[in-house]
């Protein structure tokens, strides 16, 4: 398991007598400042970047990204970050073979923080028409939580590819990948290539995302007495920081943050056929894999409609009511205990009524319930009125 040390975030100060708690915090903190400050600068230097854009505005993946060493002598360090305007969460494994065909890899959760409300249904009560497609669990995916296991590694990654040009200044800058490998002298360490595949248990938004590698060498004019000089320092270094850190865990400052994987990646995305659009200005949410219990289940993708075109009266009219629903019952058994059943619903094409199949959903929370799509009927013809996930609000 990969443990990281979160530092935690203060408040102001109070005008009264200080607690001695927070007293202690800040100079905690004063206190590792200063130690992060002596930290000895790695003689390293930037050799290349390389950037890569997905073409997808959704996704899970998994998506891979390669790269070969630099052959650099004494060491050589590779930073993966995702630069773009929206931040992601997700997993990473970073696969090395050596020139010896030797393959070693290493897996890890990353990021704190998503903004991806483009690619999912938010968990708040607006108006939505679902579409055909149904769930279920992905056949040949079921297996281990962990996301190390060996059914996770049969899921094919879709390949991104190299870009030219790679951003200035980034809105978000999220942090992936982080590797150095060190000789003891002056010898190459790391002879090989590297794949990183990367994957998210939601769809992360990578409209504009960049997917930047750089790779840093030990400097050109490095000696075998400074290299073993400065891993010297290091070590020392090293000690003090873990010292530290196992005195702040301990005295309850501060605490590990558990950044093992958690899911295995998922399987290919769906093909989908979206119903007609239910509305002017409806945006189709695309359907994705939901972890759970260990297996993977598909949610079917929605149009969402905004609560604007139901007021403004721009959902879809047609000249005459729809025909009684026919007697559906799901094709495939219920996913998950918390997945519920979605009924279909006529929808009109513009020259007829099409029938969109119903679909097991899981709701966004406990407290949303679904309500069908329906039409409202009067001398002018029918009106459609999207239906979705409600919350019953009460005094």
């Amino acid at each position: 398991m990969r443990i990281t040390l979160a530092l935690l975030l203060l408040g102001c100060a109070s005008k009264h007598a200080k607690d001695p708690k927070e007293a202690e915090r800040e100079r905690a903190d004063a206190e590792l400042q200063k130690l992060e400050e002596q930290k000895p600068k790695p003689p390293l230097e930037t050799r290349e970047k390389i950037a890569f854009a997905p073409s997808d505005r959704c996704g899970q993946g998994p998506y891979r990204i390669e790269s070969e060493s630099l052959r650099a002598k004494y060491g050589e360090q590779i930073i993966v970050t995702a630069c773009g305007d929206h931040a992601i969460v997700g997993n990473y494994r970073m696969t090395r073979t050596r020139k010896d065909h030797r393959d070693d890899s290493d897996e890890s959760a990353f990021g704190y923080s998503r903004d991806n409300d483009a690619c999912k249904v938010k968990a708040t009560a607006v108006a939505q028409s679902g579409g055909g497609g149904g769930g279920g669990a992905a056949s040949g995916t079921t297996g281990g939580g962990g996301g190390s296991g060996a059914k996770s590694a049969l899921v094919k990654p879709k390949t991104i590819e190299r870009v030219s040009t790679i951003p200035e200044k980034c809105k978000n800058e999220t942090s992936l990948v982080n590797m150095t490998w060190q000789a003891d002298s002056d010898w190459v360490p790391f002879d090989g290539h590297v794949a990183i595949d990367i994957w998210s248990d939601e769809p992360m938004d990578l409209e504009g995302l960049v997917f930047i590698i750089e790779k840093r060498a030990v400097v050109k004019d490095m000696t075998v007495a400074r290299w073993k000089e400065w891993n010297a320092a290091r070590d020392a270094w090293d000690a003090k920081y873990r010292a530290f850190v196992e005195g702040e865990v301990k005295a309850g400052r501060r605490h590990y943050v558990d950044t093992s994987v958690k899911t295995p990646p998922p399987p290919p995305a769906k093909a989908e056929k979206q119903p007609p659009k239910p509305s002017k200005n409806a945006r189709w949410i695309a359907g994705y894999w939901q972890y759970e219990r260990g297996s993977f289940h598909w949610l079917a993708g929605m149009w969402n409609v905004p609560e604007e075109d139901v007021k403004q009266d721009l959902t879809v009219h047609a000249p005459k009511p729809p025909p009684p629903p026919p007697v559906e019952q799901p094709q495939e058994p219920q996913p998950t205990t918390t997945a519920v059943w979605t009924p279909g619903q006529w929808q009109w094409d513009g020259s007829a009524y099409v029938w969109i199949p119903g679909a097991w959903r899981i709701p966004p929370s406990e407290k949303h319930t679904w309500q069908p799509s329906g039409w409202s009927v009067s001398a002018r013809g029918a009106i459609f009125v999207p239906g979705g996930w409600r919350v019953e609000l009460r005094r």
